[in-house]
């Protein structure tokens, strides 16, 4: 019953071992940052969060991937036609769709975990969700992905403000 069902989703077949090594990738990228911050959590203030600092530590890497791939995939769609904006399926701004998708994903149950208000918590959850569903609708459809890295590069101000909590926090 479930193989004609998947079957029907254009992009099921070519993306979902692909987003499945981007999410494995970015789970054991969590769990070194979790790592990383019990290690340096003895020099760190007695109230502290760790799991806030390990969010910092993997979203260095991870938001400078996302940002590159975004900036490419957006290079390499600009001087195609319309039919490739909405039909490619192919190049950096897809594996920006993936890496995006598991990046959010792993953030839902950090952004839980973390100490803050519980209002914050809900919209920052709300705000994953939202953006998942966004980005898996083209995903699964497999097209689109050129508007995806176009609205991707505005994570770059994420890595921006990630860096400036991270100085704000050791300084």
């Amino acid at each position: 019953m479930a193989e004609p069902l998947l079957g029907a989703i254009p992009g099921f077949a070519r993306n979902f071992i692909p987003f499945l090594i981007y999410f494995v990738v970015c789970l054991v990228s969590f769990f070194i940052s979790f790592y990383m911050a019990l290690k340096i959590k003895p020099t760190r203030p007695k109230n502290t969060d760790t799991i806030a600092d390990a969010d910092l530590i993997f979203s260095v890497p991870m938001y400078s991937g996302l940002s590159m791939l975004a900036i490419l995939g957006t290079i390499e769609g600009m001087e195609e036609g319309w039919q490739f904006h909405w039909f490619g399926s192919s190049g950096h701004s897809r594996h920006f769709v993936m890496l995006y998708a598991a990046v959010n994903l792993i953030h839902i149950p950090i952004t839980l975990f973390k100490k803050q208000n519980f209002n914050y918590k809900v919209l920052m959850s709300f705000h994953h969700a939202i953006s998942i569903t966004c980005m898996m609708v083209g995903l699964l459809n497999d097209r689109m992905y050129f508007f995806a890295a176009i609205d991707g590069i505005c994570e770059i101000s994420t890595l921006i403000l990630t860096i400036f909590f991270i100085f704000k926090e050791v300084a």
